[in-house]
């Protein structure tokens, strides 16, 4: 157990004691002023090792709290998680059991990996606040619930949402159309339906960046013609959902069973009021881009280590 004892090293810059068997909730690391690595892994390379003033910038408090060594039990307390000003959270594959912190939108973090566990409720609204902040989003194969917020479209310079495998509700906003950014999107495997937007297919345009859409496993039942351009593209993969004459959807009775149950979460807009965009910062990608590999994306890359 960590907690009352890293904690109680204020002064601390590195900590590592990889291979062990740690258990317990995460400790409090908002004392820890000067850290800038902690590790308890079974991995002794750390791509961020050598990149501090890249990451965080020379007066940031935390850089990184990595952490895979089957921890159990609550995230930071909700004050760490805002007063922070670390940049990348990377928890993936531990048995963190507790709602996202109502606050997580009020942190600094770049870098939000949060990958099989067993995290609860919904994403919070307060998502929104990270959209100058936020890069990367990992929060796949987690007990997650309620309906799919608005506020997720607005992280415009997000180029990872990955949020596959929960048990996550409604039809996609509007606002998702504002993901400018965003390369990888993955929503499969969760409770959502109506039309797939054809405004979100346009990202993999010239008005965004889109490479890979994947949103199967859900019940959805119309996609427009710039998705059904990607499904032939291989960008789009809508397999198991309810869409009539496509191939490799559900069963009929299953449809109408999920399709007859009451929905409570609002219908999606016709049209989305986005952030101002940065020009630069998402500016028309190239055409005949290529999509890169998933180990070349920091969130996705700790999966693998």
């Amino acid at each position: 157990m960590l907690q009352s004892f890293i904690d109680q090293l204020p002064d601390v810059a590195i900590f590592q004691a990889s291979s062990n068997n740690f258990g317990g909730d995460i400790p409090h690391l908002d004392g820890l002023e000067y850290t800038y690595k902690l590790s308890v892994d079974d991995d002794l390379h750390d791509q961020f090792s050598d990149s501090k003033d890249t990451l965080i910038g020379i007066d940031a408090q935390i850089a990184l709290a990595r952490i895979k060594a089957m921890i159990s039990g609550n995230l930071p307390h909700k004050h760490n998680l805002a007063e922070t000003n670390g940049r990348a959270l990377l928890l993936n594959s531990n048995c963190l059991s507790m709602p996202l912190p109502t606050n997580l939108g009020f942190s600094k973090l770049s870098y939000l990996a949060l990958a099989n566990n067993k995290l609860t409720g919904p994403i919070p609204p307060s998502v929104a606040h990270m959209q100058d902040s936020l890069l990367e989003v990992l929060l796949l194969n987690n007990q997650l619930s309620g309906c799919l917020p608005n506020e997720l479209g607005m992280l415009t310079k997000t180029t990872v949402i990955d949020a596959g495998m929960n048990q996550l509700t409604g039809p996609i906003p509007s606002t998702f159309s504002c993901l400018s950014s965003v390369e990888q999107l993955n929503l499969a495997g969760n409770r959502l339906y109506g039309q797939v937007p054809d405004a979100l297919c346009k990202l993999a345009g010239p008005a965004g960046r889109l490479a890979n859409l994947t949103l199967s496993g859900n019940y959805f039942t119309s996609v427009g013609p710039a998705c059904s351009a990607l499904i032939k593209d291989g960008v789009l993969d809508v397999k198991h959902n309810c869409i009539p004459g496509f191939a490799n959807q559900r069963g009929p009775a299953e449809c109408a069973s999920f399709l007859s149950q009451p929905k409570t979460c609002p219908a999606a807009s016709a049209l989305a009021a986005c952030p101002a965009a940065d020009a630069k910062k998402n500016a028309a990608a190239p055409e005949g881009r290529v999509a890169k590999g998933y180990s070349s994306y920091v969130t996705y890359a700790t999966l693998h280590e």
